[in-house]
C-alpha cells in the first residue's frame, strides 16, 4: 500500500543496482528541461519558451564508515574507474512512485571536522532518460 500523507523523509533512499547507499544523511532528485526561447517582430514583444533538452542528477551525503554496506569505499571504486551506475531514487514502499536511470558519478567528497562524524557527499549525472514507475 503506498505511503499515506506527507512522506518521511527517512523513507526515501538513493540506490546503486539493488544496494541502498548506507548512513544518508540527505538524497535529492532534479529533473531539469533547457528551455529555447524564441522572439520574433510577429509575437508584439513578447518571447515564447519551448522545451529543450533535459537532464538529471542525484544527490546525497551521508556519515563516513569504512564498513558500510554499499557506501564511500564503493563510490570512490566506482568514480575512479568510470563506472556507468544504475540509480534508483525510491521508499521501496509497494504502490509509491520510484525514479531509476544510469548515471556517472560526478562528484564524491570526504570530509570531517576536529571532534565531528566524518562525512561524505556525492552527485550523479544521469547519462540518458529518468524513468518513472510504482514500486
Amino acid at each position: 500500500m503506498a505511503t499515506a500523507g506527507i512522506v518521511n523523509a527517512t523513507l526515501i533512499g538513493i540506490y546503486v543496482g539493488t544496494s541502498k547507499i548506507a548512513m544518508a544523511t540527505s538524497g535529492s532528485l532534479s529533473i531539469n528541461q533547457a528551455l529555447r526561447t524564441s522572439i520574433n517582430k510577429d509575437d508584439g514583444g513578447w518571447e515564447k519558451s519551448f522545451g529543450g533538452a533535459r537532464s538529471w542528477n542525484m544527490s546525497g551525503d551521508s556519515e563516513f564508515a569504512f564498513d558500510s554496506t554499499y557506501g564511500p569505499s564503493q563510490l570512490a571504486d566506482a568514480i575512479i574507474a568510470g563506472t556507468k551506475l544504475t540509480l534508483k531514487f525510491s521508499t521501496e514502499v509497494v504502490g509509491d512512485i520510484k525514479f531509476s536511470g544510469e548515471a556517472y558519478i560526478e562528484t564524491f567528497e570526504i570530509s570531517g571536522g576536529a571532534e565531528e562524524n566524518a562525512t561524505y557527499s556525492y552527485s550523479f549525472k544521469g547519462t540518458g532518460a529518468i524513468t518513472k514507475a510504482t514500486v
